[in-house]
């Protein structure tokens, strides 16, 4: 477990759809978990470990694993009534990333910030506008989007970054200071952030060829 931050790229019309029916980005974005089998006895025995956790802690963990055992039995009610397959979304290639747990020390080494920061670099990780979570699936808030503009200008921000540089960012005393996460594991260990960066660069540049949208989320 751990917070774990993920990138999808999607298209100026479901971007628009999403944010007229914000239940649609969530199912959206879950649905391969949702479909997952193995997913459910997961979860279940998740609700038990959860029950050790201090109070405000276990209630909100409870309240997440509660919503995703009822969105997953919704998806079967569904399957059941339906016996069909859902429709197919058009170009059904899903473009994701996902920078495991690594999402604060990269926004920290771009930005020098624990979050925001000056320019559309700040927008590469943590930024972005709300899609509300109306039904509480989310345990560190709900997906953010970027619009094709700012992710263009994203884009461009970060092909302006030297990654050989980033490493120089990395000050353990001033990220602690700022709380950044896995601060602690600062600087040793992180030699592979250029290549991650390099990565991450080319999913934003090829959003931007392609006209898409982004979501960001983290759980």
């Amino acid at each position: 477990m751990g917070m774990v931050a993920t990138l999808e790229q999607v298209s100026p019309q479901q971007l628009a759809e999403f944010i007229r029916q914000p239940k649609e980005v969530y199912d959206f974005r879950f649905a391969e978990s949702f479909d997952n089998p193995a997913l459910e006895p997961f979860l279940s025995q998740l609700a038990e470990r959860v029950k050790t956790l201090p109070p405000g802690f276990r209630e909100q963990a409870q309240r997440v694993t509660g919503q995703v055992l009822s969105k997953m039995q919704e998806r079967k009610r569904l399957h059941l009534v339906t016996k069909e397959p859902e429709p197919e979304v058009p170009n059904t290639e899903r473009k994701k990333f996902c920078l495991e747990k690594d999402w604060h020390v990269l926004h920290y080494a771009l930005n020098g910030t624990t979050e925001g920061g000056d320019g559309p670099l700040a927008d590469a990780v943590l930024g972005g506008e709300e899609i509300p979570d109306l039904e509480g699936v989310m345990s560190f808030g709900p997906i953010r989007y970027l619009s094709p503009e700012r992710v263009a200008a994203v884009a461009r921000a970060l092909a302006a970054v030297n990654p050989a540089e980033l490493m120089s960012k990395l000050d353990r005393e001033d990220a602690e200071a700022k709380q950044i996460y896995l601060a602690h594991t600062l600087p040793g260990g992180w030699e592979y952030l250029p290549e991650l960066f390099v990565s991450f660069r080319e999913f934003y540049e090829d959003a931007a060829r392609s006209g898409n949208a982004m979501l960001l989320d983290i759980s």
